[in-house]
């Protein structure tokens, strides 16, 4: 998926949350939803997350294959740890829901997502190519979704 599709769905996540859940549904809030939905690309090297990262994204995407352990709930789980403990649940619950919205969208695509990386080999995968018109369908139907929450 894209950038702008991976951010739309972070988006959606953050309007329904705030339906069942307003009392956590800041603006600080969505900001961590929308970076946990850009995050599990750090290890793509074009990606605007591994870019915007410096050197810190050019070793990953050296380091990792794409979608792999950046995509995997192992990779989620650490890192709700380190965010719980260090900064609190509110943070690690933001930024897991933005990974989740990044893994549906993902898992949309052909080349999918292995969620077990790296214990169990198998994707979840899907017919919506990247930066196709299926994708722009979906974006157009994330983008009238959100509007309708809104409004």
């Amino acid at each position: 998926m894209l950038f702008y599709t991976h951010l739309l769905f972070g988006v959606a996540f953050f309007l329904v949350v705030r339906q069942f859940a307003p009392e956590i549904s800041t603006p600080i809030f969505l900001v961590f939803i929308l970076f946990g939905s850009i995050l599990p690309d750090i290890d793509e090297p074009k990606s605007r997350i591994s870019r915007w990262s410096g050197i810190f994204g050019k070793i990953i995407g050296l380091l990792s294959k794409h979608r792999g352990f950046f995509h995997s709930l192992l990779f989620i789980a650490l890192l709700y740890l380190i965010l719980n403990y260090f900064f609190g649940y509110y943070y690690g619950l933001a930024v897991v829901l933005g990974f989740l919205a990044h893994i549906i969208g993902d898992g949309l695509t052909p080349m999918g997502i292995n969620l077990f990386y790296p214990f169990v080999e198998g994707r979840i995968q899907g017919p919506i190519r990247t930066g196709s018109w299926s994708e722009k369908i979906l974006m157009g139907s994330l983008l009238a979704f959100i509007l309708y929450m809104v409004f």
